[in-house]
């Protein structure tokens, strides 16, 4: 149980030293920490030094002489004289008089320090301590007395190239970390002598180890976290639905409240990135709660009339429609929904995939679909079409239902789009803002595309794709294009020229030449590198094409299996899937490492491919779908204790049994444990034995498609990734060590290439799951009269791990996008470790580790709105501050109760709002790790029935435990109600903002300071922000008002924020006294936004 303080310090009830950055209380707690109130003491008069007994009885004012030390002695003719306790008694003329101490007349111990008062007088104050505490706000203790803080508690400076943090109490500097990234973006200590130095980012992999990159910066403290969890069972955390939209079932298939409701039916792979600034600060990243975005089809109209959406994953419209575009029809968040339409004015291909990435480098992503017409249409992030142009490719190609790609494939400028053996280069003019394609490359005649199914065949409707690969196989610093068993690479331009229009008629180089055709080079062929036919070595022209992976899955000794013997030698291969044959190709020259004809059930093509790990040994094995059978391929060797299991089983488990691997579900410390052969590891995050191999097959059916793909995740932490699978019928999740079905729902579905993503949809610290529906085909023998649009599915408990928050095309390898939905000029190798991380995944998002959010209050105050601060009506505001101490960000979505005391009668209760029920407050947005957010909420006496207010407050966050945290004896928070301090309440008032004076990029910003308060403010600091600070708002300027403001004063001042950013639309937010320097009755009123954003539009 909490002890309970007084309510109206909230910020002193913070120990500094345990949060490492000392930045606004809305975002850390360190510096809520605000001066503990120093009360003066009268001295001890004496003779000459030691001080004499005080006469005074606490009114402020002595008879005698005051001060440690003084004159010694009651000097004739002061007999009787009272003084203030600056002041002391001196004769003139026999008449004693009052007078100003100065701190040259005291004598102040070494524990004391003089000190000036407003009256003009000096007294000695104790400024001796044990802990931080007990000294002001700008001060710490030397384990003896308060000195002054050596730096600015949170403060980063540079040193070279370490990145120096000033400690939370301000006592000294420490080393944060050492910038400098393992990948290609130069990370360098940077240093604006502001105070906020920092390791500049990409992503996470340019950061240090144990940091991460958040808005551009590195963010972490540098060491190994601390707050970490054991892993759960997977079947503890089985998922629950958290958004359905579309249609309830095939009687009811429109999605009723949302536009064009009658294009419902969804089979392709829907994205999550962030497409809207949801914090005001005029960016679009990873701050923001993400978007959900997919098309739609009416009816059984699946290979036309496509309509694009996007719904809001997150925040306080999660699931609700954010666009929807429907041919020349474009409907917005806030339009009415009873617009005409109809369907065949759609003009997408429904069931092809869509990509996602900011093209024009503006910091804002794009979207990319593929138009019934054979063509690309462009979108903006909010539905508006940047770019149209049809017939970019043939008939005859066979693209039924492409999967575009977006990629820097030559490492400079503006990322292509890859269609199949198609590249298309962009431009963009920053005067007009346009958006368009440039050039068009295309691969060879008669090499591959990226189809699934037999090349030989034309116009066959059930080839699907194509779906190609980008990587850097031949590590040359460019990004090659697998499009089935070919690579192509996309071929420089001559010197001085930029397109194709630029060429001269002939060149001598033929890589110049190849450019100025629109032709690709090939890196290799398959079929040319190792022989057209069916030996084990060679490719049937059947065969050729396909779906693709890249990852590093074989050692240095390719022809031997890899394992600890042969450790992966972080070069990429090549894997594909093609009309039931498995193919792992040499990713430099093509070389055939490993060839597999997959047995009965699985002979018919085969989904894209996955790699990860999917049974927790420490090597990446492969899965994927075919039409009767889910197969995960283990490279490691099979062995008498690990054998192969041949034989697929049903979801219950029924069918031919396999034999047993006798190690797997061992109790283990070490790989001793497991076997004597070393046919097994020990798994540390389960602490049980794992099989080196564990290959296994399930049955499912897919005779639509055959196609279909999946994704996996380690949602429990366990070291072992979980298998995300929707048949024609279900949507299941597999261990992805034995292939037991964990968790079964139905989930009708037509099926394509679709599959289900995992990605953090409302930013809350933890993975969703979503993936499209369909119920209007009767491919499903177990009926299909369920629902159809989109789901998203996650742990009620919050217990899954964290996720990265995008998820941006199919071929979605983790390092081809940055979070922020931005392209990376130079892709780092998604095999190669980085800082400590190693991705080595396709289709799938990384792994977090046990990491948990651990949520604390350390703060309650209560005041009266309809008071003055030191006295408490019946009607209260109850402010409590929410720290996250933990290495995880946690919420939105976190409640916060509160329950009185009172002691006659004796009643411990719920807090009951005007409507009768339980007080409570929900966090509406995330908390960063080792930051605070100030949440307030009203209660008046009335709404209980003992009609007065408790004697004590109690405030508990995440009652029952829902949420994932390492310690859950920190939750509650007590506080005694009693009428507090006269002290001040500042509150600001943001006016009207405007554009007027935007050519000077500058803004003003009227702003009224008010101190609702019982005792003056002097030094009141004023902090302007771009967007929400409480949601990393950024910093725009500052002012400070000198004072004092006396109760009831306001101050009005207009702040000029000078280099205003241009061309983003901002909500400027002001926060007064954001470092929590004053002592306040109420910290949870002191932030105000504009009514309006403002822009400072400029053309470059």
């Amino acid at each position: 149980m909490a002890t309970a303080r007084p309510y109206n310090r909230l910020m002193p009830t913070c120990p500094r030293r345990i949060i490492p950055l000392a930045l606004p209380w809305f975002l850390f707690a360190a510096a809520a920490c605000s001066n503990p109130e120093i009360v003066n003491h009268p001295g001890e008069g004496g003779g000459g030094g030691g001080g004499g007994a005080s006469t005074s009885e606490g009114t402020g004012f002595v008879g005698t002489t005051t001060g440690s030390g003084g004159a010694g002695g009651v000097e004739s003719g002061c007999e009787g004289v009272r003084c203030r306790p600056d002041q002391h008694c001196e004769v003139e003329d026999g008449q004693g008089t009052c007078v100003n101490n100065t701190c040259e007349d005291l004598s102040c111990d070494p524990t004391e320090r003089c000190q000036m008062t407003p009256e003009g007088g000096a007294t000695c104050v104790d400024i001796s301590c044990q802990s931080d505490l007990e000294c002001p706000f700008n001060q710490y203790c030397n384990g003896t007395i308060c000195v002054d803080d050596a730096c600015t508690a949170g403060e980063r400076t540079c040193d070279g190239e370490s990145l120096l943090v000033c400690v939370s109490n301000g006592s000294t500097t420490r080393e944060l970390f050492t910038c400098g990234g393992e990948a290609y973006f130069e990370s360098t200590c940077t240093d604006s002598g502001a105070g906020n130095a920092s390791c500049p980012c990409e992503d996470d992999w340019d950061c240090p180890t144990f940091a991460s990159c958040e808005v551009g910066s590195c963010t972490g403290t540098g060491a190994a976290p601390t707050c970490l969890l054991d892993p759960v069972p997977f079947e503890r955390v089985l998922p629950q639905i958290e958004i359905q939209w579309g249609g309830v079932n095939r009687a009811n298939a429109s999605a009723v409240g949302s536009p064009f409701p009658n294009s419902a039916q969804n089979v392709m792979t829907p994205l999550v990135a962030n497409l809207d600034d949801d914090n005001g600060d005029g960016l679009i990243n990873e701050l923001d709660f993400p978007e959900i975005i997919f098309t739609t089809f009416c009816g059984s109209t699946y290979q036309n009339s496509g309509v694009l959406r996007a719904i809001h994953g997150g925040g306080p419209n999660k699931g609700r429609d954010y666009f929807a575009v429907l041919g020349a029809l474009v409907w917005h968040e806030g339009d009415a929904l009873n617009a005409a339409y109809t369907c065949s004015n759609a003009t997408l291909l429904p069931t092809a995939q869509l990509a996602v990435g900011d093209l024009d480098g503006d910091g804002v992503p794009e979207i990319v679909a593929v138009t019934e017409s054979r063509g690309l249409q462009i979108f903006s992030n909010t539905g508006e079409t940047r770019y149209l142009e049809n017939g970019l490719w043939a008939e005859a190609d066979g693209y039924n239902e492409p999967a575009p790609a977006i990629a820097n494939i030559d490492g400079a400028g503006l990322p292509e789009i890859v269609v199949g053996q198609y590249v298309f280069t962009l431009r963009y003019d920053a005067m007009t803002r346009e958006l368009a394609i440039l050039d068009r490359f295309k691969g060879g005649v008669g090499l591959m595309k990226g189809i699934q199914g037999d090349p030989t065949t034309t116009n066959n409707p059930n080839r699907l794709g194509p779906i190609t690969c980008i990587a850097n196989l031949k590590d040359d610093h460019r990004l090659e294009i697998v499009a089935g068993s070919t690579a192509y690479a996309l071929p420089r331009p001559p010197v001085g020229v930029k397109s194709r229009a630029e060429c001269a008629p002939s060149y001598d180089d033929p890589e110049a030449t190849a450019f100025c055709k629109g032709e690709l080079l090939v890196v290799w062929d398959g079929q040319t590198v190792n022989g057209r036919g069916d030996d084990d070595n060679q490719i049937p022209d059947a065969h050729r094409d396909g779906f693709c992976a890249v990852a590093d899955i074989l050692g240095a000794d390719q022809s031997a299996a890899p394992g600890p013997n042969n450790p992966l030698d972080q070069k990429p291969e090549v894997i594909l899937f093609n009309n039931g044959y498995f193919f792992v190709l040499n990713g430099q020259d093509g070389t055939i490492k490993r060839r597999t004809v997959m047995g009965e059930g699985a002979q018919y093509d085969g989904g894209a491919p996955n790699v990860d790990d999917f049974d927790g040994d420490g090597f990446p094995e492969v899965g994927t779908a075919f039409g009767g059978r889910y197969v995960m391929l283990d490279l490691q060797e099979p062995t008498a204790e690990c054998p192969a299991w041949t034989n697929p089983l049903n979801d219950n488990g029924s069918g031919t049994a396999n034999p047993a691997r006798s190690p797997n579900g061992k109790a283990c410390t070490t790989d001793e444990d497991c076997s004597a052969t070393g046919a097994a590891t020990c798994n540390t995050q389960r602490g049980t034995c794992v099989c080196y191999h564990n290959s296994w097959q399930r049955v499912i059916e897919d005779n639509s498609s055959r196609a279909t793909g999946s994704s996996v995740f380690d949602f429990n932490g366990d070291g072992a990734a979980e298998v995300i699978y929707n048949d024609e019928c279900y949507f299941r999740i597999y261990d992805g060590v034995t292939g037991n079905v964990l968790s079964k729902e139905h989930s009708p579905s037509r099926t394509r290439t679709e599959y289900p993503v995992v990605a953090d949809v409302d930013n809350d610290g933890n993975a969703e799951i979503v993936f499209a529906t369909s119920n209007e085909s009767n491919n499903c023998r177990e009926g299909v009269d369920y629902n159809n649009g989109l789901e998203v599915w996650g742990d009620p408990n919050d217990l899954w791990v964290s996720a990265r928050r995008i998820w941006n095309q199919h071929s979605y390898h983790v390092t081809n996008v940055l979070e922020s939905g931005r392209i990376p000029v130079r892709e780092p190798e998604s095999w190669k470790a980085y800082s400590g991380r190693v991705y080595n995944t396709y289709r799938s998002n990384p792994r977090s580790y046990g990491i948990a959010p651990d949520l604390a209050l350390s703060g309650i105050q209560i005041s009266s709105p309809d008071a003055a601060c030191g006295e408490l009506t019946d009607n209260v505001e109850i402010t409590v501050r929410v720290d996250n101490l933990g290495d995880l960000r946690v919420g939105p979505g976190v409640v916060i109760s509160f329950y009185g005391e009172w002691d006659t009668p004796d009643v411990d209760e719920a807090l009951l709002d005007e409507a009768g029920a339980p007080l409570q407050v929900v966090l509406q947005s995330s908390i960063e790790p080792h930051s605070s957010l100030l949440l307030t909420v009203s209660y008046s006496a009335a709404n209980n029935p003992q009609e007065t207010l408790p004697a004590r407050l109690r405030a508990v966050v995440d009652e029952g435990a829902t949420e994932r945290e390492c310690n859950e004896d920190n939750n509650e928070e007590i506080a005694v109600v009693d009428e507090g301090d006269a002290l001040p309440d500042l509150q600001i008032e943001i006016g009207r903002v405007t554009d007027a004076k935007c050519n000077a990029q500058q803004v003003d910003v009227p702003t009224v300071v008010r101190n609702a308060g019982s005792a003056p403010a002097s030094d009141v600091r004023v902090r302007y922000y771009a967007g929400d600070p409480g949601q990393g708002g950024t910093v725009l300027h500052e002012e400070v008002v000198p004072g004092p403001i006396a109760p009831g004063q306001s101050v009005n001042l207009v702040a000029t924020i000078d280099k205003f950013p241009w061309n983003l639309s901002i909500l400027i937010y002001g926060v007064v006294d954001p470092d929590g320097a004053i002592d306040e009755c109420n910290d949870g009123n002191n932030k105000d936004a504009a009514s309006d954003k403002v822009v400072c539009e400029h053309v470059d």
